[in-house]
């Protein structure tokens, strides 16, 4: 029997609306899972969750506005999805990103990828296009250096190792036009140093190793004028730290090492410019990861000899240890805070020894529940 034409049409829009509907459901039950495991997971501990597609030694993070993770490492990139709790292709860059490059987020959202490996190379992520574009290169080659978005949108860089040695030189990366142009250099060389933007506007630069070893002042750089000035003197001088900027405009200095891995942190005082001792985590973390909590705490983790990590209390000044890490010991590692409080936790490498040593490079992810 024939169907007449108004009922093939009232029967497709059913037919329709019940694929939408299940559609939806399905959309629904997958999301809804996703965040019972979230809210399952018991609380300090950590939990893996999809590994990437590709293992990367020494990658970045960036949080995207759209709430999405972009890690960088190599010659591609991949994306991280903290609602569906699994990863998508981010593009190729214009050139392999190794060793110790930045990663910074600008204004707009995009992201500037630049250096590693002495190279000056520099490039453009959009999260528009999910693709990568190449930006005006560096005046410098640098590795183990340091990037901080500005107040006015430019991008500061600062020191690292070149081919000409341990770099006291800085310089600023405008989006508008593309162009760096050099900028007042540090009083102290440095690499594998740390630098924050403080409340004012200006960037704390601490740490790292210098000529003559483990600079234990620290400086501070105002752009406005494109110069340096004394930010006193750190109670510990130390390398690969992690510096974090807490709520009250303070930062919180951890671990390192100097040259032995280190578990003292300390904090500096933006209005006095004064440094002082804060207690000591429960492991030591040198070349780890910090990021500041939605509780208002530091999540401290990674290194060599680090099974789990440590959360800082500002309150308390005290420092408590996390569950055991999935997958312990990394170094250079990166994380970000995701939008629901969690925090990312991938790749990275370690050294393993048996009756010979190997080096390991890991693809591996895992969430961090506060």
């Amino acid at each position: 029997m024939r169907m007449k034409a108004g009922t093939r049409l009232a029967a497709t829009l059913a037919a329709g609306a019940a694929l939408l509907a299940l559609s939806a459901t399905s959309a629904l039950a997958s999301t809804t899972q996703v965040l019972s495991r979230a809210s399952a997971a018991t609380a300090n501990s950590w939990t893996a969750t999809a590994s990437m597609s590709t293992a990367r030694a020494t990658p970045t993070a960036t949080a995207l506005s759209n709430g999405r993770i972009l890690v960088v490492g190599g010659s591609t990139a991949e994306l991280y999805d903290p609602v569906a709790g699994a990863w998508s292709p981010a593009g190729t860059l214009s050139q392999p990103r190794s060793g110790y490059f930045v990663a910074v987020r600008l204004a707009d959202g995009r992201v500037l990828a630049a250096g590693g490996q002495y190279t000056a190379s520099a490039e453009l992520y959009d999260p528009a296009t999910n693709s990568w574009a190449p930006t005006g290169s560096m005046n410098v080659g640098r590795d183990s250096f340091t990037g901080t978005l500005l107040p006015d949108g430019r991008v500061l860089v600062v020191g690292g190792n070149s081919l000409n040695g341990v770099q006291a030189s800085a310089e600023l990366y405008d989006p508008a036009d593309g162009r760096w142009t050099l900028t007042g250099s540090l009083p102290t060389p440095r690499w594998r140093h740390t630098a924050t933007r403080l409340p004012d506007g200006t960037v704390l630069v601490a740490g790292g190793i210098s000529t003559a070893g483990w600079p234990a002042d620290a400086e501070r750089y105002n752009p406005a004028t494109g110069r340096w000035s004394k930010a006193g003197t750190m109670t510990t001088g130390r390398a690969d730290a992690t510096a974090t900027r807490l709520g009250d405009g303070r930062v919180l200095l951890a671990g390192g090492d100097n040259p032995s891995g280190l578990a003292s942190a300390e904090l500096y005082d933006p209005n006095t410019r004064r440094w002082s001792a804060t207690g000591s985590m429960t492991s030591v973390h040198a070349r780890g990861i910090a990021v500041l909590l939605q509780t208002g705490g530091v999540l401290v983790a990674g290194g060599a000899n680090a099974q789990t990590g440590d959360v800082y209390s500002p309150g308390t000044d005290t420092w408590t240890a996390t569950g055991p890490l999935v997958d312990p010991y990394l170094q250079d590692s990166a994380a970000a805070l995701l939008p629901n409080g969690l925090v990312l936790y991938a790749g990275g490498s370690r050294t393993a020894c048996g009756y010979t040593c190997y080096y390991e490079v890991y693809a591996s992810a895992e969430l961090y529940t506060p």
